[in-house]
């Protein structure tokens, strides 16, 4: 078994703040949206928390969710490493050990507060965990570098490191002989080791690709099922030794086992089966069909119960009774990847990968109790200067929030493309423009209604959008084909395709007083400048290390351009083309916005969570401003002379008088 937020309505918590005075800069208020307690990108493990009856939930992006498990509420969002493989949960301390692939971490976390007591350096690729609670040790497999990191429990350190196999991928433990058992899925191999002096007892040789392991703490034996092999291997607990062989189906990919009548259930991801097999004989007792691309399993001690989740057609097939067994299948989201279960009150939770959910399930009744929504990752803003509206995108909703610029109250939610990631507004006819990266493709909302009324297909990869009022065009930067798509703003149609050569797209601004857009180089540390008119390439300019936005200053006719790698923000003169200076910044700047009352340029410093406020007559920096987590866009409101600041999953107002 592998070890995922409550769909809620949408609506605003307001959180007030006591401002502190900034050079003049007033934070109001903070919008979270759709709730606060989002950020899980593609659900994918799992780890109960006994104690504290509280599941954890993690995935491909840098948060963990943690949810209480008698009212299924999201309790906690815990900031995590990115690709998070693995987690497990100390009993003996009270702790959650999360594996993050990616930075190469463990982070640790208090079982209690659901807050971070520290973060473990361990090899390269950890990608499973298993909890030793004898000696109170955490083991951490290593994929690249092909070793197992051992924690110890209460301090928090790592106190070995175990040489492995070839890639492993799978962690058990032993509790009987206090072994742990690792699956070296590239040699086709276990490594065991001691659980009391964390030496290597020896290897066992097992089938092609070892995938998932299971102890047996009936008969004491380890199951090992062999993905490419389509076999099961059975070790003698003791001798750690070879019993036998068993052929399942094609691609067994999880192991369960149900200790009432003493068997293995086995999930064959290839065959859509389960393999039902007799843990005292070790012979199979019978072959259940199951939904397309079965991927995980779960046992339900409560009723005997097995719940198998099937990747493919989006269900849960239900196992009950020792004979005969009755089959029941239980609909869930998109892509059912990990299923944990609360024996405390007796629910089952199924992570759906492809849509950011977690389905409960009544362990009863097996229905469907609530569906609870981790993702939603808001990403940029726009304002309708018409209607005083800010608009802002979630990317793993795949729409729009439309927010009342007067209130700070959130309209409507608008469906848009897939992965929405840029907007523009077309002040001529009131419209918004909304670059869909996955789809290719840009959305046209209606700026009164909020409704779409057209569908534009683009370049690959669409990133960046930009409107040229005087021309009536909207520029959109596709970030793979290296191209600019110029679209008509009464028409909604392409007028024309621009290269602009090797280097990744990213990003816009556009001067008024020459008629200039530019076109910032992600790849290539230079900007693009575009002549409005003619929609050709005049020059190009060199900046700063990785440049990641621009802003136009009319107050001066400048262009600034932060550059995330080099933290600074690079200043061009409009008419001439060329560098004026160079500002510093904080750490990786990455969104700008120009207060024309003020002559202020504000520069978002991701990594340092702030903003770092700029002086647009001597480009020199006047304050710097804490705000949320991450901050990555922003957005000036003129009606009200406010700064809004889009951090991971809430929106800073900056009051800007």
């Amino acid at each position: 078994m592998r070890d995922s937020c409550k769909h809620v309505s949408y609506r605003i918590i307001f959180i007030i703040i006591v401002p502190l005075l900034l050079s003049a800069q007033w934070l109001e208020t903070t919008i979270h949206f759709p709730d606060s307690l989002c950020g899980v990108h593609s659900p994918q493990v799992f780890t109960y928390n006994i104690t504290n009856n509280t599941i954890y939930v993690g995935g491909g992006y840098r948060n963990i969710i943690a949810i209480d498990g008698s009212t299924n509420e999201k309790i906690g969002r815990i900031n995590a490493g990115r690709d998070i493989k693995a987690l497990c949960w100390n009993s003996i301390c009270n702790k959650v050990y999360c594996a993050s692939c990616i930075d190469n971490s463990v982070i640790v976390v208090d079982g209690v507060t659901n807050m971070v007591i520290t973060t473990i350096t361990v090899e390269d690729d950890p990608w499973s965990l298993a909890y030793n609670p004898n000696n109170n040790y955490i083991y951490c497999a290593n994929r690249v570098s092909d070793d197992i990191s051992v924690i110890d429990g209460s301090s928090d350190t790592v106190i070995t490191t175990i040489a492995a196999g070839d890639g492993p991928a799978a962690l058990c433990y032993n509790s009987i002989n206090n072994k742990i058992y690792c699956a070296n899925a590239n040699c086709g191999s276990l490594t065991v080791v001691d659980g009391g002096t964390n030496t290597i007892i020896t290897t066992i040789s097992v089938g092609q690709y070892p995938f998932a392991l299971l102890h047996n703490e009936t008969n004491n034996k380890i199951y090992c099922a062999n993905f490419d092999s389509d076999d099961v291997t059975v070790i003698d607990g003791v001798a750690d030794t070879v019993i036998t062989t068993i052929a399942v189906g094609s691609g067994p990919s999880s192991l369960v086992h149900a200790p009432i009548g003493n068997r293995v259930y086995c999930a064959n991801f290839d065959s859509d089966d389960v393999t039902v097999i007799d843990g005292g004989t070790n012979t199979i007792i019978t072959t259940i069909s199951v939904g397309d691309r079965p991927w995980d399993l779960v046992y339900n001690p409560t009723n005997a119960k097995v719940y198998c989740a099937n990747r493919g057609s989006d269900d849960v097939t239900l196992i009950g009774g020792e004979t005969n067994p009755t089959i029941i299948t239980i609909a869930v989201g998109n892509e059912p990847y990990a299923l944990i279960i609360n024996q405390a009150n007796n629910r089952i939770y199924c992570a759906n990968r492809s849509i950011d959910n977690i389905t409960v399930i009544d362990g009863v009744t097996d229905t469907v109790i609530t569906t609870i929504t981790v993702g939603s990752m808001p990403f940029a803003l726009v304002y309708n200067s018409t209607n005083n509206k800010i608009y802002c995108t979630n990317r793993l909703n795949k729409n729009l929030a439309v927010i009342d610029g007067s209130t700070n109250e959130i309209i409507t939610m608008t469906m848009v493309g897939d992965w929405p990631y840029a907007l523009a507004y077309n002040s001529v006819d009131n419209k918004i423009y909304c670059a869909n990266f996955y789809n290719n493709d840009v959305s046209v909302i209606d700026g009164v209604t909020n409704s779409t009324v057209a569908t534009i297909g683009v370049g690959l990869y669409p990133c960046a959008l930009l409107y040229n009022p005087a021309e009536n065009k909207i520029y959109c930067a596709n970030s793979t084909s290296d191209d600019v798509t110029v679209i008509d703003g009464e028409t909604d149609t392409v007028i024309t395709t621009i290269a602009v050569a090797y280097g990744g797209p990213w990003g816009f601004t556009y001067n008024p007083n020459d008629n200039k857009v530019y076109c910032l180089n992600l790849l290539r540390d230079d900007v693009s400048i575009i002549d409005g008119t003619a929609d050709s390439i005049i020059t190009n300019v060199g900046v700063g290390n990785r440049p990641s936005d621009l802003i136009y200053n009319p107050s001066d006719n400048k262009i600034y351009c932060s550059n995330a790698h080099s933290d600074d923000v690079t200043v061009i003169d409009g008419t001439a083309d060329t560098v004026i200076t160079t500002v510093m910044t904080g750490n990786e700047p990455h969104s700008l916005a120009h207060n024309l009352n003020n002559n202020r340029i504000y520069c978002t410093n991701n990594m340092s969570h702030n903003i770092t406020v700029i002086d647009g007559a001597t480009d020199t920096v006047i304050t710097t401003i804490a705000v949320g987590s991450y901050p990555n866009a922003l957005i000036y409101n003129s009606t009200n002379n406010t700064i809004y600041c889009l951090n991971r999953d809430s929106v800073t107002v900056i009051d800007a008088a």
